[in-house]
């Protein structure tokens, strides 16, 4: 989906009374498989479970949608995978389904043709990686306009000429990697989407390895020193606070602390170390603030506060900060929006693009954005894998965070993605406080 249907998605939900309880990661593929055969699902049409049923286990490889209550329209719980199984807790007759909806958690509901019962226990594990690998897969782009995404890996291998058999792509679109087949020339990739490009069409992404890390770990032993990092990559060191002469060059990214600010214009200088001066305006240095009303300090409560100014976010249990980095919020045209919000939907990707919009000369795609979590409108907070600017505002209102940042943060809030699940709707007023403050000066 992209951006804007998630926010027709939302303004449904508002509409019927159930703010905060939404779509889910590629809700639209879910959509296409719905006559699918459900010859596959064994419960009576009419009658209780059979007695060997233990769980329900989920065959459509375009995984499945969970309905808040057994019917297709209203509010969406979330999403589960292809292949996980869940306990089934009740199943019953409901509009939109040629089988019975299926009942496998709290207010979750999954339509009897999206798979079958087994005599198996459960099985469903966590979608969210446990190793360190910073991305869920490996990324890449179209190299160029006109890119053929083939529906099927035998079109791709016979270089297919029907126009049914694949899709045009524009350059410098990006998806995440399922697998790669073939040999030298001919090897192909299947993305996560389900399309098949060949290898010489597109090129690998290369992610930052920057991130942030353990506040009291970055601040070290030289408590209230406000510590950072270099966000211009053409910033450097003088003996003096002031630029004469050729400067020592400073790397972008590289950490820096903050001892003293000599003057108050943009040409201020900060002193970063003995004798070491650098444009004040070139670095990103934290800058804690209390916690907002909305947070309940007594029960240690996670939250996350961005600060437009300094683009900077640092995580907090009540009034202790955590954890703290350097992000990339909205340019001056698609600004992230100052205010206190709440986390609605949490996805382990979601696509976003303009490719609903034909009158653009040139459309954006971004497949699979990792560690997603929308909380105002189609606003979030989610990792990026094309561009490591961090410290500068270059988003179209979200939050960019590293890799790194983005999975450690998606760990941390509120309701983590239970196993199985791709994607969860946070119930009004559970979803984890995010504060943006701020105003970044251009």
């Amino acid at each position: 989906m992209s951006k804007r249907t998630v926010r027709s998605w939302k303004s449904a939900a508002i509409t019927a009374g159930i703010a905060g309880v939404l779509a889910f990661a590629a809700a639209s593929l879910s959509m296409r498989a719905a006559g699918a055969d459900a010859a596959r699902w064994d419960v009576p049409r009419e009658g209780a479970l059979p007695a060997s049923a233990r769980s329900f286990v989920v065959t459509d490889p375009h995984n499945a949608m969970v309905m808040v209550e057994p019917q297709p329209t209203g509010a969406l719980a979330g999403h589960v995978a292809y292949r996980s199984s869940f306990a089934v807790l009740g199943a019953q007759r409901g509009p939109g389904c040629r089988a019975q909806w299926v009942r496998i958690d709290e207010r979750a509901w999954v339509c009897g043709d999206r798979g079958e019962l087994s005599a198996s226990a459960p099985n469903a594990v966590s979608v969210v990686p446990d190793t360190e690998t910073s991305l869920p897969w490996p990324y890449a782009f179209t190299g160029r306009d006109g890119v053929r995404a083939y529906r099927t890996e035998g079109a791709a291998l016979a270089l297919s000429e029907d126009p049914s058999t694949f899709e045009l792509w524009e350059a410098n679109w990006g998806f995440a990697i399922d697998a790669l087949t073939g040999q030298g020339d001919g090897r192909v990739l299947r993305t996560h989407s389900g399309h098949f490009l060949r290898r010489r069409d597109v090129y690998r992404a290369s992610p930052t390895a920057f991130e942030g890390g353990a506040f009291r770990a970055l601040e070290g032993t030289e408590r209230g020193i406000p510590f950072g990092w270099v966000a211009v990559g053409a910033t450097r060191v003088y003996s003096a606070p002031e630029e004469r002469g050729a400067g020592e060059p400073i790397a972008r990214l590289t950490p820096v602390r903050v001892y003293e600010v000599h003057g108050r214009s943009r040409r201020a200088m900060a002193r970063i170390g003995e004798g070491r001066w650098a444009r004040a305006d070139h670095l990103r240095w934290i800058a804690p603030e209390p916690p907002p009303s909305q947070v309940d300090v007594s029960r240690r409560e996670r939250w996350i506060d961005v600060d437009l100014a300094t683009q900077t976010l640092i995580a907090y249990e009540g009034t202790e900060p955590v954890y703290a980095t350097m992000v990339s919020t909205g340019a001056e045209r698609s600004p992230t929006n100052p205010g206190i919000f709440r986390v609605w939907g949490r996805y382990l990707a979601h696509t976003m693009d303009n490719t609903e919009n034909p009158n653009l000369p040139n459309h954006f795609r971004l497949g699979d954005v990792p560690y997603v979590q929308f909380f105002d409108d189609d606003r979030g907070l989610h990792g990026v894998y094309w561009h490591d600017q961090f410290g500068t505002p270059r988003s179209h209102g979200c939050v960019n965070l590293s890799p790194r940042d983005a999975r450690w943060l998606f760990r941390f809030t509120a309701m983590p993605l239970a196993p199985g699940w791709l994607s969860r709707a946070m119930p009004e007023g559970q979803g984890t406080v995010i504060r943006v403050r701020g105003r970044f000066r251009y």
